[in-house]
């Protein structure tokens, strides 16, 4: 059975990016742990790591692209908090970085911003969780 289902557009003031972003100098690899030290740092552990790069090397032989890594972070607290508020929060968890090779020594990091996403699903008690999350993320970014 198909379900319709809408989504409001978000209103101006609630038009948030979706994601925090900072372009850092140094080695894929250096800027990587820096960037698992700088989420530790904040709470956060990182429970899954996809190197999309290879990945899609192996399925698409003929493609070539930069390193790109893509890291599940979690703080089981934060997990457990948001669970008992909606239990198929899962679908948005662990929340994501991203880590990518921009070219000339540059390193482009990419967290999601759970506030914005969390605004999405109407309940007050998410966003106000969601907000301490994105405010740890802003900092290890800072961090770096």
């Amino acid at each position: 059975m198909l379900m319709a289902f809408g989504i409001s557009p978000l209103q101006a003031q609630e038009n948030e990016n979706f994601y925090f972003s900072k372009i850092v100098e140094g080695s894929f690899e250096d800027v990587t742990q820096k960037v698992k030290y700088a989420l530790k740092a904040q709470g956060f552990g990182v429970i899954t790591e996809i190197d999309m790069d290879v990945k899609i090397k192996e399925k698409l032989p003929d493609v070539e692209m930069k390193p790109y890594k893509i890291l599940g972070v979690c703080n089981p607290s934060f997990a457990y908090k948001t669970l008992q508020i909606e239990e198929n929060i899962g679908i948005f968890l662990p929340c994501k970085a991203v880590v990518k090779d921009i070219g000339n020594g540059k390193i482009e990091v990419v967290i999601v911003n759970p506030a914005a996403l969390m605004g999405m699903l109407n309940k007050p008690e998410l966003v106000s969780i969601a907000g301490e999350v994105s405010q740890k993320f802003q900092a290890a970014l800072n961090n770096l």
